[in-house]
């Protein structure tokens, strides 16, 4: 008979906001034969709305994968999973209806249920006839287990905890055949367990996920963008009712200890060139040409660079590709069968059997992975005894050894002579077409831009002569346009235009600041 077993273990520390944490929980379920030195791994990883001990997961999706592949199948209720469905109207929600509707705070007394607040707000809509609210106005719903939307991040680090654990537990497990398997926003935790760790997994499975940080699911209240909407009919007409999570992320204040800034972001970004290595992972992504929720045009960009590091099969679903039986529906995620896109997936890699070459993985090779993410490094320390433990650190000076080549000094002639360098490193790399390098120096170049530009504004208030000469929208315009070709891969013209228009530009704004400096460096 085949085995389901529920396992808890601590999990990795939120290093990002120090939320404390609860034990983590995780369903195995093991083949009926048991676990010879063949069996592999197979992570299923639910997306929005699952959780890892419905009855599909248990009863139907793993069990099968267990049983006719030879896997553990393991499923996590992962940090953020528990996606509630109370509605929280609270002071902001409030505060905002009255200010732009005009309804008084007591309006929203005696609400027992969500169908009394849907009834209020339906009664509301059709008085004042609109389909939705202004945007300002989203309910809250609240992440259990005192949690929230981390975004990928916290979610990737359990699932490699997780398999540290399995692997632990099951010395006889094949550790060639190690896969990930993930649909919508499981398919992005996936793909990030695979740049976390890219030496670990086989085969890395990913229908429709996201490519990058969703902000709205971040700080959907910030940027009036809500994280899900719900259809609500009141008297046969139809609204629209937008909820955001209760999210402790802010992009408004620089100074919170909340701030997403641009280091958060980046080591969420699956289109980070500087992160990504050679190896023997495999590939296979499925995504809708018509999605609306995870783009496809990011997607497209993401299976282009996954094609310079490793295997990557990546197929646009399109009308034609509807069969009624593996994908479904025109839309997000297809409704693809996940039994049947398994069994697509495991023809296409018949010939590897869904293993790779050497069982070392990050594990068992103590791996240490530092991700330069700009003003930030986030690095990744595995170890032979199957834990893992991920640090961030401050980037103070690196040099440009391609592996931490953020720049970032106190003094700004010293960031102006790295960027002046970076150029030529750039330039050089190009021409030797060394294009991997030349591309983890330009967000160097780019993120160093940023910091000029940051504390221009800070030099300004300082001194008492408001002479400061700012970058020239000269220089501006012709960056604006090397990064639309560095972002193409198109490095001919990037080549051109940097060495004709952006160095030259800055190289006159460089001389410049100089000799206004000069007069306090002397002092």
């Amino acid at each position: 008979m085949l085995e389901t077993l529920c396992h808890k273990i601590k999990p990795h520390d939120d290093i990002e906001l120090g939320f404390v944490r609860e034990e983590l929980d995780y369903y195995i379920s093991i083949p009926y034969e048991g676990i010879t030195e063949s069996t592999g791994i197979i992570l299923t990883i639910p997306g929005f709305g699952g959780l890892a001990n419905t009855s599909y997961q248990l009863e139907k999706l793993n069990p099968y994968l267990a049983e006719k592949y030879n896997c553990v199948v393991v499923s996590i209720n992962y940090f953020g999973i528990y996606r509630g469905v109370k509605t929280l109207t609270d002071s902001l929600f409030t505060e905002n209806m009255k200010n732009i509707y005009g309804v008084p705070s007591d309006y929203w007394d005696n609400i027992s249920s969500d169908n009394d607040f849907y009834t209020k707000v339906g009664q509301l809509l059709e008085s004042k006839g609109l389909s939705q609210l202004d945007p300002r106005c989203q309910a809250l719903r609240i992440t259990e287990r005192n949690e929230y939307q981390s975004f990928g991040f916290l979610p990737a680090l359990d699932h490699l905890a997780v398999l540290g654990d399995v692997l632990r537990r099951y010395p006889l497990l094949d550790k060639k055949k190690i896969i990930a398997y993930g649909s919508s926003y499981g398919g992005y935790i996936a793909m990030l367990c695979g740049k976390f760790a890219p030496n670990t997994f086989s085969v890395i499975i990913d229908n429709s996920g996201f490519s990058r940080s969703e902000m709205k699911h971040i700080v959907g209240r910030e940027i009036f963008e809500p994280d899900f909407a719900v259809n609500l009919n009141y008297n046969n007409k139809s609204y629209t009712l937008n909820y955001a999570y209760n999210n402790p992320w802010t992009i408004l204040d620089e100074t919170s200890p909340n701030y997403f800034g641009d280091s958060h972001k980046l080591i969420r970004n699956l289109l980070a060139r500087e992160h990504r290595i050679p190896s023997e992972t495999r590939y296979y992504l499925f995504h809708c040409e018509e999605d609306h929720i995870a783009s496809v045009k990011d997607k497209d960009m993401v299976a282009t660079l996954l094609t310079n590091y490793n295997f990557t099969y990546y197929k646009r679903i399109g009308e034609a590709d509807l069969d009624g039986a593996l994908f479904k529906n025109y839309t997000h995620a297809m409704n693809a069968s996940l039994r049947k896109l398994f069994d697509y997936v495991a023809e296409l890699d018949l010939k590897y059997g869904l293993t790779k070459e050497l069982s070392e993985n990050e594990f068992s090779k103590n791996t240490l992975h530092s991700m330069n993410c700009g003003r930030s490094s986030y690095i990744f320390e595995f170890r032979e005894n199957f834990t893992m433990n991920v640090t961030i650190r401050d980037n103070i000076k690196t040099d440009y050894d391609l592996k931490h080549s953020f720049q970032l000094m106190r003094s700004m002639l010293d960031i102006c002579d790295s960027i002046e360098e970076g150029f030529d490193f750039i330039l050089n790399k190009i021409s030797e077409q060394n294009y991997n390098e030349a591309a983890t120096v330009m967000q160097d170049v780019l993120d160093a831009y940023t910091t000029i530009n940051q504390q221009l504004d800070s030099l300004s208030n300082l001194l008492n002569e408001n002479n400061l000469a700012p970058l020239n929208a000269q220089f501006n315009d012709h960056l604006l346009e090397a990064v639309m070709y560095f972002n193409q891969d198109s490095w001919g013209p990037l080549e051109d235009e940097l060495s004709q228009q952006v160095v030259p530009c800055f190289l006159i704004w460089k001389t410049e600041i100089h000799s206004i400096f000069s007069p306090y460096l002397k002092n």
